[in-house]
């Protein structure tokens, strides 16, 4: 699911199904805390100070017991803000940032797959198609990553213009190489 911004489907169904969840949550939204409803933005207490980066309190946001977790960032220009972060389970105030901090690089890969790779366009009604349309995605997404890595890259949009520049056989030899690998694997 892509988890931006919490809906209350969502959260609900993380707490049906016991699954632990942290996303990001809006600041104008109306919660419950200590008996008392008021807008996220207005809970003055949550926001971090000093060297303080990170607050978490205990909310009710439609009848669902929720962990609020107010971050501080500082942009590389000292610009700072406060983002809000929502979780259905309880740890220390740091390890839901860090958390949600693991979402990025599976971020990554679906705006690079959608966006460079074409995992959209494939338009059979066949589900073996599909499946193996999506296969094939996330091997040149792989490939993308070797890319990066092989050439120090920053980005997977660097690593696809770099692939562009390569000729064709040694990208067909690195296929070959893979038959090696996985040869009677059953793919």
């Amino acid at each position: 699911m892509d988890g931006l911004f919490a809906s209350v489907e969502t959260l609900k169904w993380c707490l049906d199904t016991n699954n632990p969840t942290v996303m990001r949550m809006h600041n104008n939204r109306i919660v419950t805390f200590k008996n008392k409803s008021c807008k996220i933005s207005k809970i003055n207490c949550i926001k971090p100070c000093g060297r303080q980066m990170v607050r978490t309190i205990k909310i009710i946001w439609h009848g669902l017991e929720l962990y609020l977790t107010a971050e501080r960032r500082i942009d590389k220009h000292g610009i700072e803000s406060v983002v809000y972060l929502v979780a259905t389970y309880q740890v220390r105030p740091i390890q839901y940032v860090r958390d949600y901090k693991k979402r990025w690089p599976i971020e990554k890969l679906f705006r690079t797959s959608k966006q460079y790779l074409g995992i959209a366009e494939c338009f059979s009604t066949q589900l073996e198609t599909q499946e193996k349309h999506i296969a094939a995605v996330l091997l040149a997404y792989a490939m993308v990553q070797l890319e990066m890595k092989k050439q120090k890259l920053d980005t997977p949009e660097d690593a696809i213009k770099a692939l562009k520049h390569h000729d064709p056989q040694s990208l067909t030899q690195r296929f070959m190489r893979l038959d090696q690998i996985f040869r009677g694997v059953g793919l």
